[in-house]
């Protein structure tokens, strides 16, 4: 990693530290389509991501957002609600019926 990293500095003279703006795709994509999806599929295996779920608050403190209500994909499939997680919208069953049927049924 050391010598991949060396090559790309040399090669590309940049910085690979990471972001540098705090408004960065990482926080602003990354946590509310990625952390707020792995929290949502480990509460409909009963399998909490109790860190996942932690660092979605601490990063929804520090931004002064609510990140787990963001995602307007997950919304449209009755996960979300309007302030919180809607994970018991449906049954674990009923997700493997309706991917397939290749539809998603409204209650």
């Amino acid at each position: 990693v050391s010598e991949m990293n060396q090559q790309m500095h040399y090669y590309k003279n940049n910085d690979v530290l990471g972001p540098t703006d705090p408004e960065s795709r990482y926080v602003m994509e990354d946590v509310p389509y990625g952390l707020v999806l792995t929290v949502i599929l480990g509460r409909l295996l009963n399998c909490p991501a109790r860190l996942h779920e932690s660092g979605i608050m601490i990063l929804s403190a520090m931004y002064g957002r609510d990140f787990l209500v963001e995602n307007e994909l997950l919304q449209g499939l009755g996960l979300i609600g309007e302030d919180d997680l809607n994970v018991n919208a449906y049954s674990l069953q009923e997700w493997k019926e309706m991917a397939c049927l290749g539809y998603f049924r409204e209650r």
